[in-house]
């Protein structure tokens, strides 16, 4: 498999922030390289998973005729927590403060599941984050939503209900309207309904069924691309009744097949100052024994590439820069597979988590699977 590194600045996830603000003729810093227009309704749908992969092997050309059909890359680590920062804020990783699906946050001297804002051993989340997420991100963070109120445009946001009133949520959404939904097809039906409405408007719409099915069927399998065929069918015969909007549809990343789940063992842990955080297949590890780090993974994990910290922040994998306050939360090294495997670290016993370590689809990492996402463009 071929590593690629997110093209920051012009072709990544984190540049619709302010494409989005120059559609509704804000001024903002509009690096992408794609021109998505101007005018009064915008809709931006984010499917989970939905990696370019994954849409080649389930959609035929006929059913895309209506779209124009463009390509940009997730942001390092390719995972749900970091990227929905940067759709929301136009920050990458290494600027909003997320570096995965679970981060050592030094303030708290603990990981934390960036996700549900728990210890990762637990569902319980920790109150001192969940209270105060903005705390623990970049003051320079500025939810769209809060963009647009400010120069009068509305927003919507239709989310699961399971999402609508989770600490990183009502930051990423706040001043947007929540519309919750149950499933994609009564959200779909929400979504018609406020495409009627007179008015200028931003709505987004987080699907994450692909994710899912994924994860436990992996992105090649049949569910996936039965549900990524229906999800579109639907959507498009909603869409032939409507006018006068502009439909953007993309991923916050993409998945890659598991064919093996390594796991964290006493010889690897004893090399390393805390459990491996960030994610399965972007493995973040502080250590004091770098060089026996090193021959540890030559011998063991062939197939995982090791970037050391400086390394990464050079080259620009979490952006142009990283701030300061958040190179702590970064591995001495990163280990990053360029074949179908992952590497976990279970906080639960290995009996808790068989239904993770059972995993078929995986993200999180450099290949062109979790890399290249859509940017379907519909204009009517």
């Amino acid at each position: 498999m071929t590593l690629i590194k997110p093209r920051y600045g012009e072709q990544s996830i984190s540049d619709l922030y302010g494409a989005i603000l120059s559609y509704f003729g804000m001024d903002g810093q509009n690096d992408l390289k794609y021109k998505i227009g101007k005018g009064e309704k915008l809709v931006l749908i984010i499917m989970d998973a939905l990696g370019m992969s994954t849409l080649r092997n389930s959609l035929v050309d006929n059913e895309l005729k209506d779209y124009e059909t463009l390509q940009l890359t997730s942001i390092f680590p390719s995972t749900t927590a970091a990227a929905m920062l940067s759709f929301y804020t136009g920050l990458t990783p290494g600027g909003h403060g997320v570096l995965g699906f679970t981060s050592y946050l030094k303030e708290l001297g603990t990981i934390v599941n960036m996700l549900n804002l728990s210890h990762p051993s637990q569902e319980e989340q920790l109150p001192m984050i969940a209270h105060n997420f903005s705390s623990y991100i970049s003051e320079s963070a500025v939810p769209l939503g809060r963009r647009l109120q400010e120069n009068g445009i509305a927003s919507m946001a239709i989310i699961p209900t399971s999402l609508v009133s989770t600490p990183s949520s009502n930051f990423t959404l706040s001043t947007m309207k929540k519309v919750p939904y149950y499933y994609p097809w009564d959200a779909m039906l929400r979504l018609q309904s406020l495409l009627n409405e007179n008015g200028t408007a931003f709505i987004s719409f987080y699907i994450s069924t692909i994710d899912t099915l994924s994860h436990h069927y992996g992105p090649k399998s049949m569910e996936v691309m039965s549900a990524t065929k229906d999800l579109f069918r639907f959507l498009n015969s909603l869409l032939a009744e409507l006018k006068g909007f502009t439909l953007l549809i993309t991923a916050d990343h993409g998945q890659t097949y598991n064919q093996r789940t390594n796991v964290v063992d006493g010889e690897l842990l004893s090399l390393l100052d805390m459990p491996p955080f960030g994610d399965s297949r972007a493995v973040f590890m502080k250590t004091r024994n770098v060089e026996k780090l090193r021959r540890y993974f030559e011998s063991r994990f062939p197939r995982f590439e090791l970037f050391e910290k400086k390394e990464m922040i050079k080259h620009g994998y979490f952006g142009p820069e990283v701030d300061q306050r958040f190179q702590d939360r970064i591995g001495d090294l990163i280990a990053v597979p360029d074949y179908e495997e992952c590497l976990v670290y279970s906080y639960k016993g290995e009996a808790a988590d068989q239904e993770y370590f059972q995993f078929k689809g995986h993200h999180g990492g450099l290949t062109t699977e979790e890399q290249e996402v859509p940017l379907l463009v519909y204009r009517r």
